[in-house]
């Protein structure tokens, strides 16, 4: 194990001349991976064509922002024809959750380059003439019978869709309507829908809105400064030790459960470097291979035909479908 650690290190120090991958056998699995400082590149949550729910490559993806490495990020609805594609993991961006699940386990960077991976119960919340509002899912195809939503700009220009809306702009209600919204820069549009919608006539243009989010973890103080979170799983490594439970994480797929699949893995090691890998395998191997990289914290992503991985502009693994999201990184 001593000697993966080195060559992890060998490959974060020559990261000024760009970024050095490395492949191995652990146990048996093949692993490509690359060892990323975060004082030195910063983490950014990508999402297909800028639009959750969108679909691109994770060339385009990485190229739009100039990035020295990136994967593949969370799971998605990669086997409908919907129009969106609807994220299944937590996702933060610019400091603001723009996907909302209790789902797994979600990677976190700040702007100071420190790096965490949590499971993350987020709430939002907030108040209007003194009565409070909440929004249990963000920037989703609204499936669900019973809603109550936020819109960001991350969803596109305007939410395309009818029903109760409510556009808040400068922490004030803008406009409230049954057709299709504007979705503010620098604001949001909440959608109320099924037993839900009463909440929307709590509403009254002019009136002033609070927001408040929770992040529903003892870790609250550190990922209130987060800029960029990806979610994912399940967690592989927590303190160095074995802590898989996919079922406990809200898993149930078996090619998650119990299948060889395609791979991308994400982890930390003890002085807080990131590391990046692609491999093949059960989840019970994945531990071995990130603990044999020296990882100290580990986590899954989204795999299978949405496995890929890019560094220094080239592909180190090539995804075999269009993707919803992807975690680049870029010099600071």
């Amino acid at each position: 194990m001593n000697g993966m650690i080195a060559a992890c290190l060998l490959a974060t120090s020559v990261g000024n001349q760009g970024l050095v991958v490395k492949t191995t056998k652990i146990a048996g699995a093949s692993v490509s991976y690359v060892v990323i400082d975060p004082k030195l590149y910063a983490a950014k949550v990508v999402t297909g064509k800028g639009n959750v729910g969108s679909l691109d490559s994770l060339k385009n993806m990485a190229n739009r922002h100039k990035a020295v490495a990136a994967i593949n990020g969370a799971f998605f609805d990669a086997y409908s024809n919907n129009a969106i594609r609807n994220t299944v993991q937590t996702m933060i961006s610019d400091g603001m959750p723009i996907n909302l699940s209790d789902i797994g386990v979600v990677f976190g960077m700040n702007q100071e380059g420190k790096v965490r991976l949590d499971p993350l119960k987020i709430r939002i919340r907030g108040k209007v003439a003194n009565q409070s509002w909440y929004a249990f899912r963000a920037n989703n195809d609204p499936l669900s019978k019973n809603l109550a939503q936020i819109f960001t700009p991350h969803w596109g220009s305007a939410t395309g869709l009818a029903g109760m809306q409510v556009q808040v702009s400068n922490g004030a209600v803008r406009q409230v309507s049954r057709l299709s919204m504007t979705i503010p820069q620098g604001g949001y549009v909440l959608y109320f829908k099924g037993t839900e919608e009463s909440m929307g006539s709590r509403f009254k243009f002019g009136e002033k809105v609070s927001m408040s989010i929770d992040y529903g973890t003892p870790q609250s103080a550190f990922w209130e400064e987060v800029t960029e979170g990806m979610g994912g799983g399940p967690t592989l490594l927590r303190s160095g030790k074995d802590v898989l439970d996919a079922e406990s994480e809200g898993f149930r797929d078996p090619k998650i459960l119990s299948g060889s699949g395609a791979r991308t893995l994400l982890g930390i090691l003890p002085d807080g470097k990131v590391v990046l890998a692609v491999s093949a395998g059960p989840m019970t191997k994945m531990v071995t291979v990130m603990k044999g990289l020296g990882c100290a914290e580990a986590m899954n992503y989204d795999g299978g035909a949405s496995s890929g991985m890019i560094v220094n502009g080239k592909a180190v693994r090539a995804e075999g479908r269009p993707l919803a999201n992807a975690l680049v990184f870029t010099k600071r």
